[in-house]
């Protein structure tokens, strides 16, 4: 009786790897046509099922003008796809008890940060994770100090370009063009600096480095062992270099130094789809991973609660359900949170269903040539992987 029953466990398990291996075969196909039809140079791609990182592959190349294959270990840059990370290491001071999300960040700050158009509005961190602040991005500042033609990281630090663009009078201040003319709360402005802010307001609690601060106590307890901030840091050359289409269309490609930028804590991160699958995995199983608790459940739960309804209905902390701004795709599909990244020859997008208990990732090194490309590359790609990550 026991030797039925352990034959048919094999059995069980034999059948269930060979569905997989023929999933994987399938996803293989499917992508490698993906890099061909949209003209991808090279990319990572993973699933999670069940809460867990069930598969990944990697295609095409780290450089175009040579053969050297992306394998599991290349880095990919991933933009604002970084922004969740940072959010992670708020929501960690808020467990530690060092932060709340309302109290006025000037509470914390070593100098005073207002809307000049609204001096006696609050800011808060919450704000500042849901882009509702009214802190602003201005390009003509921030654009420029992307080491692009040089290469290499940006030799700003975290603090003094705090300083220089919150601070009147400083060379970065623009009160028109760092803060909108309404107040806080009032509509959604996608913030980049506002994610930068709150990497300083890290600095400026722990007194510790933000990088260093990520290092310790979120990287190393997720075991994200690939995940890096700076390129000084990456002990070999492993990455993707980024690609921007050519503007000689008989070109193809532009192949770009890796850059970094003043402004961090936004994007720049430079990880594996495994590694930032702990970062799903997280959002998926209420703050564990690898039955490690590192957030408690109620911080996830409040990580993904929309934050301020009545401003933008599918707001979280990072996250958002709106992000493909498609309503074809939402149509098809539920709205999920999401997350995208785009910097030059950069593009990435991030997917997961907490009811399905499902993820998907996928990271490239030559974003698509337009706008509606690049839609159809993130919907596509990522309907692809959920539907596979349910089926398994």
């Amino acid at each position: 009786m026991i030797n039925r029953f352990v034959s048919a466990i094999v059995l069980l398990l034999v059948f269930q790897l060979e569905l997989l291996s023929q999933s994987n075969t399938k996803l293989d196909r499917y992508f490698e046509k993906q890099i061909e039809k949209i003209g991808i140079v090279g990319l990572q791609a993973a699933f999670l099922s069940e809460g867990e990182l069930k598969w990944n592959n990697s295609y095409g190349n780290k450089r175009v003008d040579k053969k050297s294959y992306v394998n599991d270990s290349t880095l990919f840059m991933i933009a604002s796809s970084t922004k969740p990370i940072t959010a992670i290491g708020i929501m960690k001071l808020c467990e530690d008890g060092k932060l709340n999300l309302d109290t006025d960040i000037n509470d914390y700050l070593p100098f005073k940060i207002q809307n000049p158009h609204h001096p006696n509005a609050k800011l808060t961190t919450r704000m500042l994770l849901s882009h509702t602040s009214s802190i602003i991005d201005n390009w003509e500042v921030i654009s420029p100090l992307y080491t692009l033609e040089k290469g290499g990281d940006s030799p700003i630090e975290l603090h003094d370009f705090v300083k220089d663009y919150f601070n009147s009078g400083r060379k970065y201040y623009d009160s028109l063009a760092n803060f909108s003319s309404k107040p806080p709360l009032t509509e959604r402005n996608y913030s980049n600096m506002g994610y930068v802010l709150c990497g300083y307001l890290i600095e400026v609690i722990t007194e510790m480095d933000f990088e260093d601060f990520m290092y310790q106590k979120v990287f190393e307890p997720l075991n994200m062992q690939n995940t890096y901030w700076f390129l000084s840091d990456i002990p070999h050359d492993n990455i993707a270099y980024p690609h921007q289409p050519s503007d000689d269309k008989n070109e193809g490609f532009e192949i770009l130094n890796h850059y970094g930028y003043a402004d961090y804590p936004d994007g720049q991160i430079r990880t594996t789809v495994s590694d930032y699958a702990k970062i799903i995995e997280l959002m998926l199983n209420e703050g564990m991973v690898s039955d490690f608790r590192f957030l408690e459940p109620e911080t996830v739960k409040e990580m993904l609660r929309i934050q301020y309804p009545n401003v933008d209905k599918y707001q979280a902390i990072a996250w958002n359900s709106n992000e493909f701004d498609h309503w074809l795709y939402y149509l098809l599909m539920r709205r999920l949170p999401s997350h995208t990244g785009g910097d030059p020859g950069v593009a990435t997008v991030v997917s997961f269903d907490p009811e399905e208990n499902v993820g998907a990732i996928v990271f490239v090194n030559s974003p698509p040539s337009s706008f509606l490309e690049a839609k159809a590359f993130y919907l596509d790609m990522i309907k692809k992987l959920l539907k596979e990550a349910t089926k398994y």
